[in-house]
This record gives C-alpha cells, structure tokens and sequence, in this order.
C-alpha cells in the first residue's frame, strides 16, 4: 500500500514540475490551442466531431510549427535569448519548419501523382499513404501561435 502512495506522490510532483515549468507549459499550451483550432476547423469542414484531426498532421495551422516556435520563444525568454540553448533551439525550429513547408509538401505532389497513377492504369496496388505537408500560411499561422503563447505566459507571470 505504501508503494502505490509513494508511486502517486512521485507522479503529482513531476505533473506540479510540468505545470509550474516556464519552458514547458507554454508549449504544451500553444500546441494544445493548435491542436484544438484543428479540431473544431476539421469538424466544420466535415459536419461531425472528426476526432481523428486531434492528432493528424497537416492542416490548419502547423502544430510542428507551433511546438518548435513556442519551445524557441520559451527557450529565449527564460534562458536568454543569447544562450547557446535557445540558438540550439532555433536552428531546430528551422529545420522542422523547411520540413513542414518544404520536403513534406514536395512529397505530397509526388504522392498525389503516383496515386493517380495507380488509379488509372489499374495496377492492382495499394495507394500510398499521404504525408500531408503545410501550405505557408498554415506554418506562418502556426508559427505565430508559437510566438504570441509564450509571450503571454511571460507576461502573465
């Protein structure tokens, strides 16, 4: 009995560390906040609960944006924004964004027409499953959502 109380303990302190993190819980905020604009963008498109856009990649706004902006934003304004740590994390930004706007929407096109492909001579093989990239507007608006939380948090705080 005394385990299982020990166990709880040790969880309700780290979730207290989670909540009470200046670099964390900002993140964990914008990210949510972007995850439920895509949600209720989602179901209205679609005229239902879509549940499954709470965790789909792609759409609108970039979640991958959002997380690497919130957690670059974060990084600066607790750590400094001239500390090894955040430069660490911007160029990690960088690199999930070029993905986001880049890589992942150039295979997007090429998926699309291989699908087509595949539709129209008949080949008798599974299409292949989209890797859905962002439109620059859907990484931009992500992007800010990352920027403006933690910001917030700073001043709130």
């Amino acid at each position: 009995m005394k385990h299982n109380e020990n166990i709880k303990k040790k969880g309700d302190q780290m979730l207290d560390k989670i909540l009470t993190n200046p670099i964390i819980l900002p993140v964990i905020v914008a990210t949510v906040l972007c995850q439920i604009w895509k949600f209720i963008d989602h179901s209205i498109r679609r005229k239902r609960f879509d549940w499954g856009s709470l965790v789909a990649t792609g759409g609108m706004p970039s979640s991958h944006a959002t997380f690497v902006c919130s957690l670059a934003v974060s990084i600066g304004l607790v750590e400094g924004f001239m500390s090894t740590i955040f430069f660490l994390s911007v160029g990690f930004a960088m690199i999930v964004v070029r993905d986001a706007l880049g890589v992942r929407r150039n295979v997007d096109t090429v998926v699309k027409t291989l699908n087509e492909i595949i539709r129209k001579k008949k080949l008798g093989v599974y299409e292949i499953l989209k890797i859905t990239g962002h439109t620059p507007v859907q990484v931009t608006v992500g992007s800010l959502i990352g920027i403006v939380i933690p910001i917030i948090f700073q001043f709130i705080s």
